[in-house]
């Protein structure tokens, strides 16, 4: 099958690479950045190069489309790929989120739109849970000062990361809300909400803490199955937004495609 990656940051590369390498069921079709320069020293570093393309190119010659360029070409790559039938995988999930008719229009066209699991673990005890009764969902993320510096939120509330000393609360809301003013920071929140109770009714917290170097999550959901809480303490990568983890679970989600054994919900 052929795959098209849209964005070469440290997701797509990941990915790219993997399939370069043959990790990964597919051959890559064409891949899409805004900033092809950046990439140059990648691209010659594979030993089957993928064609540099547009995204409406893309969307043309592969049989599925892999985003990984950001919340703001997250509509215009569902409308290029679904509306050709195209299956597409979503990494930048917030911008999914209040997104029925992009949902509507994978439905009409009979193409399926993808969230890996991404930096989060236990999605799918929470996807089983939420079939029957879930009463809260609960996301309290910590991130250090670094990885928060740039965020809408920060900027228009005229927060000084720098001036944190101690574990902060800086944000509580929803995933909708969180999302909007941390577009690159808690896609994960959306991805929770989505598998649970919805992005209204899922409760989300945002803590500045210079005492850690990693990105921790923690989900508390309670409903008629019992309780749960899942914590995890992600590792960056060089972009400190981004844990090892995300790139590893779509590696695994287009492996686990064409699987003959698929484990979990």
């Amino acid at each position: 099958m052929n795959l098209g990656v849209i964005g070469l940051g440290i997701i797509g590369r990941a990915v790219v690479k993997a399939a370069d390498e043959g990790q990964v069921p597919f051959t890559i079709s064409g891949v899409a950045t805004r900033t092809p320069g950046n990439a140059a020293d990648f691209m010659d570093s594979l030993t089957r190069r993928p064609p540099m393309m547009e995204m409406s190119e893309v969307a043309e010659v592969s049989d599925i489309v892999l985003e990984a360029s950001g919340g703001p070409t997250v509509e215009t790559i569902c409308r290029e790929a679904l509306s050709r039938g195209k299956d597409v995988v979503i990494n930048s999930v917030g911008a999914l989120l209040e997104r029925s008719d992009l949902v509507a229009l994978a439905e009409e066209n009979k193409a399926r739109i993808y969230v890996p699991s991404g930096a989060i673990i236990g999605l799918d005890g929470l996807k089983g849970a939420a079939t029957g009764r879930l009463e809260s969902v609960t996301m309290t993320t910590r991130k250090p000062p670094q990885s928060l510096k740039g965020a809408p939120y920060i900027d228009e509330n005229n927060i000084d990361i720098d001036k944190i000393t101690e574990p902060t609360v800086i944000f509580e809301g929803s995933p909708i809300e969180a999302c909007k003013g941390f577009p690159a920071n808690v896609n994960v929140s959306a991805a929770v909400s989505l598998a649970g109770i919805g992005p209204h009714r899922t409760r989300m917290r945002i803590i500045c803490d210079p005492t850690v170097d990693r990105n921790v999550h923690e989900v508390e959901a309670v409903g008629e199955f019992g309780r749960s809480f899942v914590r995890i303490e992600n590792v960056p990568t060089e972009n400190h937004r981004t844990g090892i983890l995300t790139y590893l679970s779509n590696i695994h989600f287009l492996r686990q495609s064409t699987a003959a054994l698929v484990v979990g919900t």
